[in-house]
């Protein structure tokens, strides 16, 4: 507990995450991220699954970790990092992960020559720390879990004028997730319903909503 209370005093304004001024997400927002990253970003495949006889309805699987990094995230980080201004990106960006989302922002960061540093608890996987370390940003292993993690970056980001990308409550990163809808209703026209695993539920804004009882459906891989 004497942790979190040290932690929580060192914890910064986060403005692209303020919970008494909300932002909205338009279809405006995912359109225009779906054009934003195009060029560097995979239109992943959604297939037809073998669960669709068992079941007896058509069971379409989007294959999102066909992206570079292995996840949707990257819609999302490329969509924020190219959303910067020109002062703000040669400053660099920090964000705290425990995997994906660091990977993402590291990856597409040095794709577009900015600066990067994440924040990574003690229990991030040793393979993605390292994935991070290759793809040329600054990791730094803080905390002993995500909430530790986040005080730390969000300290640093004001120490070192960083600026603190949050992988889940950020209108730039959401429109770029959302962008896997736009993709699911091109690929399978007439979906009935998307089953959206949620786990910081950054990757559900965007998604479509259903539209009556599941004969087509598509999962979000």
């Amino acid at each position: 507990m004497n942790r979190y209370l040290r932690a929580s005093s060192t914890i910064e304004y986060d403005p692209m995450c303020d919970k008494e001024k909300p932002q909205r997400i338009s279809f405006e927002d995912v359109s225009a991220a779906a054009f934003r990253i195009q060029s560097e970003i995979v239109k992943t495949p959604c297939v037809k699954s073998h669960m669709s006889t068992t079941f007896g309805m058509e069971i379409y699987l989007k294959n999102d970790f066909l992206q570079h990094t292995g996840s949707f995230k990257e819609r999302g980080a490329r969509n924020a990092l190219l959303l910067l201004n020109k002062e703000t990106k040669a400053r660099g960006v920090i964000s705290a992960s425990l995997g994906n989302h660091s990977q993402a922002l590291s990856f597409h960061a040095n794709n577009l020559n900015i600066p990067a540093t994440v924040v990574m608890p003690n229990v991030a996987p040793i393979m993605k720390i390292q994935k991070c370390r290759s793809y040329g940003a600054n990791v730094i292993i803080h905390g002993h879990d995500m909430k530790e993690a986040k005080y730390h970056a969000m300290s640093l980001a004001k120490e070192r004028g960083l600026t603190y990308i949050n992988g889940y409550d950020h209108p730039h990163i959401m429109s770029g997730q959302g962008t896997v809808g736009l993709e699911i209703v091109e690929q399978v026209p007439d979906v009935d319903a998307v089953l959206v695993p949620v786990g910081a539920e950054a990757c559900s804004p965007g998604s479509p909503p259903p539209s009556s009882i599941s004969s087509r459906m598509c999962s979000s891989m």
